[in-house]
């Protein structure tokens, strides 16, 4: 079972924001994305899976989305799932932050 993140922000984190931090974290690295961008998958020169982001919703309910995560921000208007295989929390972890700071967002744990 994956490790489970949300990035929560005000910007959805955009393709090439997220073949940037891939870039500078794992510069053989790859963003490929499936069902035009709904999912992306982020992988190291082998192929190995570092990280995988899910298309950008809007908040509807606050309550609900603070009850959820482990560690809330104060404001965020997105909710941004993300997931990180078993094999690389190390490694996913550091990409979803680097990602996080690209669009000036927070990742915290899914509860």
């Amino acid at each position: 079972m994956p490790i489970e993140l949300v990035l929560l922000s005000e910007v959805a984190p955009s393709d090439e924001a997220i073949a940037r931090a891939i870039a500078e974290t794992h510069p053989e690295g790859q963003l490929v994305s499936f069902e035009d961008g709904v999912v992306r998958h982020a992988v190291d020169a082998a192929g190995a899976s570092l990280l995988t982001v899910f298309e950008s919703q809007p908040i509807a309910d606050p309550t609900s989305a603070v009850a959820a995560i482990a560690h809330p921000p104060t404001a965020f208007g997105l909710w941004t799932d993300m997931t990180v295989p078993r094999s690389e929390p190390q490694r996913g972890r550091a990409l979803a932050e680097q990602i996080a700071a690209a669009v000036g967002g927070t990742v915290t744990e899914r509860v």
